[in-house]
């Protein structure tokens, strides 16, 4: 079905580049872009709102946070599809505004099927090796706040966990609810699969090089999309699991019912991200290769992004922009 936009109208990009490092009030000057001049973007699942809702506002396409008709378990940003006219329609959006995965787009970046990309986290070190075996180097930099937050079945009477014991439940060594202060069962610790952006945070930011329940021989405690653990603890009333503050704030919300723990006595909140109280607090990315041409459409959005403009786009999505 066609998204329309007036015709003739088109959102605003950087004329040129800027550094990120400027102090940018948002008064540069800009310059209509059309879909067609439009760069291949990709992103995150998480980070989709904020590229579809910076993608919107610089083309003038009416937007609106709905449920995603086709999981039920997400709010997504629509275009809105009662606005005025336009020249091109959603699938055409669709084809040059990708959401591969976080490792799908950075891979999709390395091998020039993408030309920017938001995603949830840094690059890997497997996605680095492959990126220097093909001769690519990318620039990255953080975005935007989010963090890694643990979340169990609303009827689990935990409600805090200190980081200590969070890594002790992903390497084994606390098996029963009771050694936390819960109920006497035990613990089912799901976990995502290798490549996500949510493994790689948890690996990162919380476990510090410990080596986390081996999902080998206990492959249903692996979820292999962000939705997963949610489905398992909306049944599961002993299980546990970790996904991005924004995911779930944002984009699953009052959909699927899991409860958010504290670490250490701080509850994840805006507050305690921005103040970097919240223990797991992370970055998500932007990111570029570094051979892009700086008159090029992609090297101005990714400059855009970190604009005042940008950020305040950013902000509006439901992230924390980094300014």
């Amino acid at each position: 079905m066609a998204f329309w936009l007036f015709a003739g109208l088109a959102g605003l990009i950087l004329l040129s580049a800027c550094s990120k490092d400027d102090d940018n009030d948002g008064d540069e000057s800009f310059f209509g872009i059309s879909l067609t001049d439009w760069p291949l973007t990709d992103c995150s699942t998480s980070t989709r709102p904020v590229r579809d809702l910076v993608a919107y506002k610089l083309l003038d396409v009416p937007y609106k946070w709905e449920v995603d008709w086709l999981s039920g378990t997400t709010y997504i940003i629509q275009p809105d599809f009662y606005g005025p006219t336009s020249s091109f329609s959603y699938n055409d959006y669709l084809a040059k505004n990708l959401c591969s995965g976080t490792h799908g787009a950075y891979t999709n970046l390395i091998e020039g099927k993408s030309d920017v990309i938001i995603a949830s986290r840094d690059i890997s070190r497997n996605e680095k090796a492959t990126a220097e075996s093909l001769g690519v180097e990318l620039e990255t930099a953080p975005l935007a706040i989010d963090a890694l937050v643990f979340i169990v079945n609303p009827n689990n009477p935990v409600k805090n966990l200190t980081s200590e014991q969070v890594r002790k439940i992903y390497t084994g060594e606390i098996t029963n609810w009771k050694e936390v202060g819960g109920v006497d069962h035990a613990i089912t610790p799901y976990i995502r699969d290798a490549d996500s952006g949510s493994q790689e945070k948890m690996e990162t930011l919380v476990m510090n090089g410990l080596n986390m329940i081996d999902g080998t021989y206990m492959p249903e405690i692996i979820g292999s999309q962000m939705v997963s653990p949610y489905m398992q603890l909306e049944e599961n009333e002993y299980g546990i699991g970790y996904t991005p503050f924004f995911y779930c704030t944002a984009m699953v919300r009052d959909l699927l019912m899991v409860k958010m723990l504290s670490i250490d006595n701080v509850a994840p909140s805006k507050e305690s991200l921005r103040k970097n109280k919240y223990p797991f607090v992370s970055s998500i990315y932007a990111a570029i290769r570094k051979s892009e041409s700086h008159e090029s459409m992609a090297y101005k959005l990714y400059q855009f992004l970190f604009t005042k403009r940008g950020a305040e786009m950013i902000d509006e999505s439901g992230y924390i922009a980094i300014r």
